[in-house]
């Protein structure tokens, strides 16, 4: 079985699954995604509502909420799944699964997305964190660009070969952990600034 992983300081996302795929998947599995798009607009809203109230909950009393950051670990880990199913990871359909933990809990082992859990203390200038990182979400403004169009080229590859080209996916792969580091930077779990640039493969 083919495999890649990200080998940084934080893995968080790691992809494990045949490179090959039926040639008719990448005509289909936007249609199968549907059901997950409808449940992830819901989702979005409703992180994009706790973690509001979760950065206030920093200003104003010092600390971070783990039940909140959990609700948004959620979210990211469902989307995640999804998206990968619809990139054409995997051929198995991803669960409809609503695990609160930050721990991948295995249910689609195909895409795995661990984060790290909610520290003990966080000081509350941490809440700057989301203002910091603005340069970091013009990086990715570029990075995700260029993601949309690989995920096209591959999905022309599948279509005409049967199989995700190797280096395609790795760079996928790389642009999300970019991704979730910056997040877990914004929401205030790792404080450490996160480095400008995808992360080795």
């Amino acid at each position: 079985m083919s495999q890649v992983t990200i080998d940084s300081p934080q893995p968080y996302l790691v992809v494990e699954s045949p490179y090959e795929l039926p040639r008719w998947r990448p005509l289909v599995n936007w249609v199968l995604y549907i059901p997950h798009a409808v449940i992830l607009y819901g989702l979005q809203i409703l992180a994009n509502v706790v973690f509001f109230v979760y950065w206030l909950m920093l200003i104003f009393t010092g600390t971070l909420h783990p039940g909140m950051f959990s609700v948004m670990a959620m979210y990211e880990r469902y989307n995640t799944r999804a998206t990968g199913f619809l990139l054409g990871y995997s051929e198995t359909y991803p669960p409809f699964d609503f695990t609160t933990t930050t721990a991948d809990n295995g249910a689609y082992p195909p895409v795995r997305l661990t984060l790290p859990a909610v520290p003990e203390s966080v000081p509350r200038s941490a809440a700057l964190n989301v203002f910091k990182a603005i340069p970091h979400y013009f990086v990715l403004m570029f990075f995700f660009i260029g993601a949309a169009a690989v995920a096209i080229a591959a999905w022309f590859a599948v279509l005409f070969t049967g199989a995700w080209p190797a280096g395609m996916r790795a760079f996928l792969v790389r642009v999300a952990n970019y991704y979730y580091r910056v997040w877990t930077y914004v929401t205030m779990v790792d404080n450490t600034y996160p480095k400008f640039g995808l992360p080795p493969a």
